[in-house]
């Protein structure tokens, strides 16, 4: 590969929009919620999907659980996605996730929460 490539796939990835949020990971057969923020969403998304192909559990909170009741019954869902600002420090993008997982466990109290 070539410098002037290596290069662009380097700027490429560095312009790449972040995207985080919070997501639930909601156990059926117990109706209880697990709730939490992700610096990276697809990737909250792809660990989940591949615990499940392994039947590990991806969350300690979870795991008698999951052993109870198998990885069947859980079901990861996006909440709420927020685009990290180009200028915006991972640290500042962090604590962003941080309140906007508060208010989606107030919007959420009424649930059981893990």
């Amino acid at each position: 590969m070539e410098t002037a490539q290596k290069k662009e796939i380097k700027k490429d990835y560095q312009q790449k929009k972040t995207i985080g949020g919070i997501y639930a990971i909601q156990n059926t057969k117990t109706n209880k919620w697990f709730i939490k923020e992700s610096y990276n969403i697809v990737a909250s998304k792809n660990l989940f999907d591949f615990s499940l192909k392994i039947n590990d559990c991806p969350e300690q909170k979870l795991k008698q659980d999951w052993l109870q009741y198998g990885s069947d019954c859980f079901h990861f869902e996006v909440l709420e996605e927020l685009e990290k600002g180009e200028e915006q420090t991972r640290k500042a993008f962090g604590e962003d996730l941080k309140e906007l997982l508060q208010i989606w466990l107030e919007k959420l109290q009424h649930k059981t929460l893990y």
